[in-house]
């Protein structure tokens, strides 16, 4: 999904996150459809211009630091730019770790309280 439809995987990871922004739950729409907003700033930057992986390079930075992950801009824009796909899936797979750990002490919260 990320080769052939960049724009909708940067849509529902925007999503994904900011939901766990909010909330500290995951998403229970595990990031919709991805056709939204982002994905068509997305697309639009890719389709005029070729540069949506801008979009993704505040992204990433946020997810680094979030998460503690060693990195820096200069990579993350060389990531972006280069292995655009790459960089999708890698974001796709840090927010479902955090999906996971938000949703197994969801239930163990859940499971102390009856």
């Amino acid at each position: 999904m990320s080769c052939w439809c960049p724009c909708m995987v940067y849509g529902k990871n925007r999503q994904r996150f900011d939901h766990l922004q909010e909330n500290d739950t995951a998403d229970p729409e595990h990031g919709g459809s991805g056709c939204d907003a982002d994905c068509c700033m997305h697309l639009a930057l890719n389709v005029l211009c070729g540069f949506g992986w801008v979009l993704q390079l505040g992204q990433r930075a946020t997810l680094r630091a979030r998460y503690h992950i060693d990195g820096s801009y200069i990579n993350d824009c060389l990531t972006a730019f280069f292995c655009t796909p790459c960089e999708l899936t890698q974001e796709s797979r840090e927010l479902a770790e955090e999906e996971m750990t938000a949703s197994n002490t969801e239930r163990l919260g859940q499971t102390r309280n009856t």
